[in-house]
């Protein structure tokens, strides 16, 4: 989960030498793009900037409390990554 909320947040945060080692990890911007709306109408605005600076656990801990409430494309995004 940590590699695909990763990937996520560094297509949503915009974090450019991050997301040059994200893209390196080879998920495709569906997959990003199915789970950016998600980061931004669940997790905290705290959560995510904390993550901006380089602390993903709280979206991680967001996406933990809140995956009954994930779409459908970012769980299947989870779901296909193990999680």
């Amino acid at each position: 989960m940590k590699h695909v909320l990763g990937l996520v947040l560094a297509a949503t945060l915009g974090g450019g030498a991050v997301a040059a080692v994200v893209e390196a990890r080879a998920q495709s911007a569906s997959e990003r793009a199915a789970c950016k709306p998600d980061v931004f109408r669940l997790c905290a605005a705290g959560q995510i900037a904390a993550a901006a600076l380089g602390d993903r656990s709280g979206i991680y801990a967001c996406f933990r409390a809140h995956r009954r409430d994930l779409s459908p494309a970012c769980d299947r995004v989870l779901k296909n990554h193990g999680y």
